[in-house]
């Protein structure tokens, strides 16, 4: 018993001066799944200066079926405010290529945006990137290892990612609009190199937010091509209703190997932290019917 409470009193005096916050994402569909807890913790060292760290805790799906439950390091990000709009970010960073769009699309628990969902760029990767903000013009460039943040640096071969946005970044939380582009370039040992090219836009206000995207995967001389349009509609301080569409087509010059899928539900919020949506998906001919939870602290 002494020794727990030692280790709580460390914690709590760990974090005390810092901001710990959670989110957790659960569902019935044909049974219960918990499919991700992130935990997260900020800290400012100083008014230029400041550190997040936040773990990934999820199953172990997509290797070999096992579904074990496994905690990775998601983000562990030094950023360094140097004026004048401009941004010095380190570590496991949080990747510029789809961070705007899937706040415009603002649903992270029912699915993820266009880009992590069909793996056209891992969400965070080990790097460095700098950002300056013009004011009618945002500017991202990061250089990392280009395995993202499940798998360390295999290779010694860098990916190159820039974002190049105008308008709100944030239009899950504000009225407004944004277009942008995104462009990324990694070789792999062969000297074989994947580029991806993205466009976006999103616009919000009267209660409507609507965002679409195209993007461009070329490996070698193959093109794979993936857009996504989503929309929702507040109807009330606790209700709103969303659809979406996303549409994959795996190397575009030949026939075959399109998806299309089409989502759509109700989100419902009782109280402050918790979202409660049925919603229906379709793939294809085939419904699928999901009950989903979010839990925010």
């Amino acid at each position: 018993m002494k020794k727990l409470l030692l280790i709580i009193s460390i914690l709590t005096l760990s974090f005390s001066n810092g901001k710990l916050s959670g989110v957790s994402y659960f569902s019935f569909e044909d049974n219960f799944n918990l499919s991700r807890v992130y935990l997260t913790y900020k800290k400012s060292i100083s008014d230029d200066l400041s550190f997040k760290f936040q773990t990934d805790v999820g199953p172990l799906k997509d290797y070999d079926d096992d579904t074990r439950y496994v905690a990775f390091l998601k983000k562990g990000q030094f950023d360094w405010k140097m004026g004048d709009g401009m941004k010095l970010s380190m570590g496991m960073i949080g990747m510029n290529m789809f961070n705007i769009q899937e706040k415009t699309w603002g649903y992270r628990f029912l699915r993820k945006s266009a880009m992590d969902e069909y793996k056209f760029s891992p969400s965070a990767d080990l790097g460095i990137s700098f950002s300056k903000d013009f004011g009618f013009l945002s500017t991202s460039l990061m250089i990392s290892n280009g395995e993202g943040y499940k798998a360390s640096s295999v290779d010694d071969k860098n990916k190159i990612s820039f974002q190049l946005l105008h308008g709100e970044k944030r239009l899950d939380k504000k009225d407004g609009y944004n277009i942008g582009v995104v462009c990324s370039s990694l070789a792999d040992d062969n000297d074989e190199e994947t580029a991806v090219m993205g466009l976006f836009g999103g616009w919000s206000g009267y209660g409507l937010r609507v965002g679409t995207e195209y993007n461009v995967e070329t490996i070698v001389e193959m093109k794979n091509s993936l857009t996504s349009f989503y929309l929702n509609y507040e109807i009330s301080d606790c209700f709103s209703a969303f659809v979406r569409q996303d549409t994959e087509d795996e190397d575009v010059d030949t026939d075959g190997g399109d998806e299309s899928i089409m989502m759509a539900g109700v989100v419902w919020q009782p109280k402050k932290g918790l979202s409660i949506c049925p919603n229906i998906t379709q793939i294809v001919d085939e419904d699928t019917f999901s009950l989903d939870f979010q839990f925010k602290f």
